[in-house]
């Protein structure tokens, strides 16, 4: 490694490793995120306490700490039923994080992970440096490394900088030949060229351990180590690899049994998560041994040895995201890795270490995909693929001759356009509804797919039903209320429509309540714009627009079965603040448009008029504007069924005519079905009614409705009920008399 190139990294070493500690305390939300609390919480109390104990003067450090909000995830486990409580995640993070965060709190824990990043940069670069010039070495080690993910768990209190830094030591140890030549003056030179050359393997074995404590799949790692020092040292390389990685897991194993009475906070034990409500006030009361013994024993590690339960269409689903997932792809999160495997098929092909660590790499992810379905990219709290990032190092290893070295600068033009915003705010962006994804609002981010799979766990997302469809869209976006889907003014809003069967056709009413406002709607191929004039009047004007057979976005299966997807996107020109809260004030959403999804168009043909009334008792009399309710029972004679919920539900109303017919109060109160009633099915409502406001002798007409389509009157005359009421001034009588229907 030249001079000059020890200078660079000396100089970002400078700059990156002591920002950490000058930075306002670290995150955003401002609490501890994910497993944090354990993590930091295990290094204090080992530096101070020096044991693994979770009591509430450990509470306290974590209000200490962020006194902003409560913590919400603090795991903890127990043997004798929560009598005795200790951290329940892996310690050697901790451990080895313990001085830096005694001194500095969440800020040196902070700079002890730069710190590390910043090491495996230098150990990039001398690897590299053996193959290509130090500068170009330097320029890829440094990318590689700050331009992913990895950078932005930096920031995170959590071991995945120290799984990468023990993947990193562990392979570098193992492909970095030793140097030949006098040894150098220095002793701390000497020290270094003998833990890369004799002692190498020892301490290969025993960096790699310290990763797979935390993360037992990165032990794939082993197969390339172990090809090397065989072919390097022979038998000789092997047994130290080996003692070393025994060594290193004996002593860890036997300090975690010293502190908390098992080897891993993932073996024999009781763990959980728990929210902190109060600084001195334990989250979980003790309970009696029996329970505990009836208990079985949960979140453990017995889930790694069990076959998991393939099911090919998510599977292929799943590895599709991997690589190139909105918020999990690999290609996006780590832009690097596909350099590497270029440089790796141009130049090191031949090369069968390095296969076996490409290998290793497989095995690492599908271990994910295969064994956590439910949770491959690292569970609630992740940006990029969280648990993956920890075998990311590999990568680096399968490159040798960096030829073209402009290659270098695709890495750079990829990490700019992805990894760009990690870099510039690695807390997460202070945006509209905040994420720790919020990332992927730029625009190469949204060509990429969206992970239906995980729709439930990817947060900065809601949805919403409406007429057996399923909408789910970004929440700085989009609003459901009520029966209506609200888009954001003046953007670009992308809407996922869920099916378990395919649209013939789809059917909007578009709502505006802004002036000169331009809606733009694009379904399966097929576009409507509307222009809305300069005066809108009160809730706004509407228009109904209409899809013919939609063609899909994607079609997937999961366990529903097949599921039609459709993407609906929206752009709004401008929008409006609607005044809906008490008072008049606004409502704080700039609506650009209100969407209501009616059905589609055969859907809202279904002759679903046909009904047949039970006994029904009206009051013969009623005071002027009185309120009352009439229980009824009526069956659904229709060959579809009524649905209870959605724009176009079914409910009960009534009118008031005349003597003579004439209208005189149309379109009365609504009454909701209390569920779907199937067609022969019957259903019991008690049906509100409001009296007219003058006197008079009148007719009380009952008649359901299917919203914004018909009355059932006006699809099948005669299907109403209908009976003579006289309205008086003033109370009505204390008896009044009853009017009753035919029974059925």
């Amino acid at each position: 490694m030249s001079r000059q190139t020890r200078l660079v990294l000396l100089g970002l070493t400078l700059v990156l490793g002591l920002a950490p500690l000058v930075v306002p305390k670290p995150g955003m939300p401002m609490v501890f995120k994910s497993d944090e609390p354990a993590y930091y919480l295990m290094a204090l109390s080992l530096a101070r306490d020096g044991d693994l104990r979770c009591e509430p003067r450990d509470l306290r450090r974590l209000f200490d700490a962020y006194p902003y909000d409560q913590p919400r995830n603090l795991i903890l486990m127990t043997d004798d039923g929560w009598n005795t409580v200790y951290f329940g995640k892996p310690y050697l993070y901790s451990l080895f994080a313990a001085p830096a965060t005694a001194l500095f709190g969440p800020n040196g824990m902070m700079a002890f992970n730069m710190l590390l990043l910043l090491g495996m940069v230098w150990m990039g670069t001398a690897y590299l440096g053996r193959y290509n010039d130090s500068g170009i070495a330097a320029l890829f080690a440094a990318g590689f490394f700050l331009l992913s993910a990895g950078f932005a768990y930096v920031f995170w209190l959590q071991p995945e900088i120290f799984n990468m830094a023990a993947v990193t030591a562990a392979l570098y140890l193992a492909f970095h030949e030793p140097a030949t030549g006098p040894p150098p003056g220095s002793r701390w030179r000497r020290l270094a060229r003998r833990a890369a050359g004799p002692a190498a393997p020892l301490c290969s074995g025993a960096a790699l351990v310290l990763g797979a404590y935390h993360k037992p799949m990165l032990a794939a790692f082993a197969l390339p180590a172990l090809w090397l020092f065989w072919r390097r040292q022979r038998l000789r390389g092997v047994v130290l690899w080996v003692l070393g990685a025994a060594l290193s897991l004996g002593l860890a194993a036997g300090l975690a049994t010293a502190l908390t009475g098992h080897p891993s906070a993932y073996l024999g034990v009781a763990r959980s998560g728990f929210s902190v409500e109060h600084p001195d006030r334990m989250p979980v009361e003790p309970v009696h041994r029996q329970i505990v013994e009836r208990d079985p024993q949960k979140n453990s590690w017995r889930w790694l040895w069990h076959l998991p339960r393939l099911y090919r269409p998510t599977l292929f689903e799943d590895l599709g995201y991997f690589l190139w997932g909105r918020h999990t792809g690999l290609l996006l999160y780590a832009p690097f890795s596909l350099l590497a495997v270029l440089l790796f098929l141009a130049w090191g092909r031949r090369s069968a270490p390095r296969w076996l660590t490409l290998a290793a790499l497989v095995a690492v992810g599908l271990f994910f995909v295969l064994w956590i379905p439910f949770n491959w990219h690292g569970g609630g709290g992740f940006v990029g693929n969280r648990y993956f990032i920890n075998a990311y190092p590999g990568f680096l290893f399968l490159v040798t001759r960096i030829r073209p070295a402009w290659a270098t600068l695709l890495g750079f033009g990829a990490g700019g356009l992805f990894i760009g915003p990690l870099l510039l705010s690695p807390y997460g962006a202070v945006v509209p509804e905040p994420t720790l994804q919020a990332h992927t609002r730029a625009a190469p981010f949204g060509r990429f797919p969206l992970e239906l799979t995980l729709e439930r766990q990817v947060p900065g997302y809601r949805g919403a039903a409406q007429a057996g469809v399923w909408f789910w869209a970004r929440q700085d976006l989009f609003r459901p209320r009520g029966d209506e889907l609200w888009l954001l003014g003046g953007r670009s809003a992308e809407l996922l429509m869920q099916r378990l069967e395919p649209l013939p056709s789809a059917v909007f009413e578009v709502r505006n309540q802004a002036p000169e406002n331009t809606v733009e709607l694009e379904l399966g191929g097929q576009r409507h714009r509307l222009r809305f004039p300069a005066e809108i009047e009160g809730m706004g004007e509407t228009r109904r627009v209409e899809f013919e057979a939609p063609a899909p976005y994607r079609v997937r299966r999961d366990h529903r079965g097949q599921v039609w997807v459709y993407r609906l996107a929206v752009r709004t020109a401008t929008g409006q603040l609607p005044a809906l809260r008490p008072g008049g004030r606004a409502e704080g959403f700039y609506l650009g448009a209100a969407l209501l999804y009616l059905g589609s168009r055969e859907e809202l043909a279904r002759d679903l008029y046909q009904l047949r009334w039970g006994r029904i008792r009206a009051p013969a009399q009623v005071a002027a504007g009185e309120h009352f309710t009439l229980d009824l029972r009526l069956w659904n004679t229709s060959e579809h069924p009524w649905p209870a919920e959605g724009a176009t539900r079914v409910n009960l109303s009534y009118h008031w005519l005349g003597p003579a017919g004439e209208r005189r109060v149309w379109d009365g109160l609504r009454t909701g079905l209390p569920r779907d009633v199937p067609p022969g099915g019957q259903v019991r409502v008690e049906l509100r009614v409001r009296a007219p406001a003058e006197p008079g002798d009148y007719r009380l007409v009952l008649d359901p409705v299917r919203e914004r389509v018909a009355w059932f009157s006006e699809r099948n005359a005669g299907l109403s009920w209908e009976t003579p009421v006289e309205v008086l001034a003033g109370e009505a009588p204390p008896a009044p008399a009853t009017a009753d229907s035919p029974a059925p």
